[in-house]
């Protein structure tokens, strides 16, 4: 009887530790889903700004002050996200925004530098290249959203 009691209890013991491994894989996931999905948002309203800002500041110098500003915050907001570890089934996805991210750290950085010396070409910012690679990461968010589903 005792034996199978303690037979019991070890059974339960382990149903809830595997129970609560997948559900914390299941959070995980969930977890990794809405933070690149927040990420991608937000790089896509800094896609929108960047071309108002630039436009801007063709008439308006103290605009790029803001302009060196989101650069600055996406910049941040990129370091934080490579930072994060993805779920195994998610590696993909998130070395394919990692990769994204470095073109667009890389030419955040000459711009910054742009501004730093004064010889930004505001025009051209408004078409710039980094802005067709946050739209291609948009297109990772379909990838994504299933992921948190």
């Amino acid at each position: 009887m005792k034996r199978k009691l303690a037979f019991i209890v070890l059974l339960a013991a382990a149903l809830l530790a595997t129970g609560c491994s997948m559900l914390e894989q299941v959070n995980t996931t969930l977890n990794y889903a809405t933070e690149a999905t927040d990420f991608v948002n937000d790089a896509n309203r800094f896609a929108e700004q960047v071309p108002v800002l630039a436009e801007q500041a063709l008439t308006n110098p103290a605009t790029i002050d803001r302009l060196q500003t989101e650069f600055q915050s996406m910049k941040e907001e990129i370091a934080a996200f490579n930072a994060l570890q993805a779920p195994a089934f998610a590696e993909d996805v998130h070395a394919q925004l990692v990769e994204y991210n470095d073109t667009i750290r890389q030419q955040i950085d000459g711009y910054l530098q742009q501004i730093d010396q004064n010889v930004i070409d505001l025009e051209q910012l408004a078409n710039a290249p980094m802005l067709e690679t946050i739209r291609n990461m948009a297109g990772l968010l379909q990838q994504i959203e299933q992921l948190g589903q």
